[in-house]
């Protein structure tokens, strides 16, 4: 995985910007996979991808920490929000390339096109590092 961006983000807003922009890139399969602590703002990057791709009305993006995996529809497509902190070992290959998905507490960059770390650096401050797959 190779680097390429690395930011401080001072609020949430900032955080769902910094997605929103990430998401002008997607092209609708790809696997991002979020790695941060509890609290970090994965799941209020994963609200910035929806509110960018479009959600449809009536559907709010929440963490499927025990469901394991939310869907979403949004004008690009599916968007599958998956929680893997309860369950580490959880197959979601059958997504692939169903939409876009999410991947919290996925730990194996090789199953992601794009990693992102976030880091907590203060109350309201984060590190966020996006990693991008090589191309072969």
């Amino acid at each position: 995985m190779k680097l390429v961006r690395e930011v401080v983000v001072k609020s949430e807003e900032e955080m769902l910007k910094l997605a929103e922009e990430l998401a002008k890139n997607l092209k609708g399969r790809e696997v991002i996979c979020l790695k941060g602590d509890l609290g970090a703002g994965k799941t209020t990057f994963v609200k910035g991808l929806a509110r960018a791709l479009g959600i449809k009305e009536g559907y709010q993006v929440r963490s499927p920490t025990f469901t394991l995996v939310n869907e979403y529809p949004t004008r690009k497509g599916s968007l599958i929000h998956i929680d893997l902190y309860r369950v580490r070992d959880f197959d979601y290959s059958e997504f692939v390339g169903s939409g876009i998905l999410a991947v919290e507490w996925e730990e194996n960059k090789n199953r992601c096109d794009l990693f992102v770390e976030i880091e907590i650096i203060g109350s309201e401050e984060r590190r966020v590092r996006i990693y991008e797959k090589l191309s072969v």
